[in-house]
């Protein structure tokens, strides 16, 4: 494709914003998650703690809901190389998606295991409170998705980067900004 094409070829205004607001909540996710020990005992903690979890939430049903959009109403676009590399991003993706599927997934599992005070006005009771080696550990596996996540993220932004700058394929406009008014969801 050669770039003036490239805006003739853009995702619909759904899966883009579903794309971003994903990509949002997984970065403040990881960001809140990596705070919340750091705030003193109490209130501060509880409701950081508390929005983390509430917005996980939110994360895992966006997501569900964007699996099912990308496999019955998106729009699907053509790759822009049919090499090796275009079967190296669709092994990504799936990879990413397993994992965001992983954290939210251990995230609820974390939480029903340990229990937790939400907001200060109301607990989930914990499975197993008295079993603070697998309350660690299942914090621990968390945690390590959503590291795996950030790099994962991390190294999904160069790439968009290394399109869009060194090959110039407008591979990243297509998730940037729905222009074409043929693939418009209303």
């Amino acid at each position: 494709m050669n770039p003036s094409e490239h805006l003739l070829h853009t995702y619909d205004k759904k899966t883009i914003v579903l794309h971003w607001v994903v990509a949002f909540l997984v970065v403040g996710l990881w960001i809140a998650g990596q705070c919340i020990d750091l705030l003193p005992r109490g209130f501060p903690r509880i409701t950081l703690r508390s929005f983390h979890i509430t917005f996980g939430v939110v994360f895992g049903l966006l997501l569900i809901y964007r699996i099912f959009w990308r496999r019955s109403g998106g729009v699907h676009l053509p790759t822009p190389n049919n090499g090796w590399l275009t079967r190296l991003a669709k092994y990504f993706h799936v990879f990413l998606y397993a994992l965001m599927l992983s954290i939210f997934i251990s995230g609820v599992v974390a939480v029903w295991y340990r229990g937790v005070n939400m907001f200060d006005l109301f607990k989930i009771p914990a499975f197993d409170a008295e079993n603070k080696e697998m309350r660690k550990l299942l914090v621990f596996i968390h945690e390590w998705i959503a590291n795996a996540i950030m790099l994962s993220v991390s190294l999904h932004t160069l790439v968009a980067l290394w399109h869009h700058f060194k090959l110039k394929d407008g591979l990243l406009q297509r998730m940037w900004t729905s222009k074409s008014t043929s693939h418009e969801q209303k």
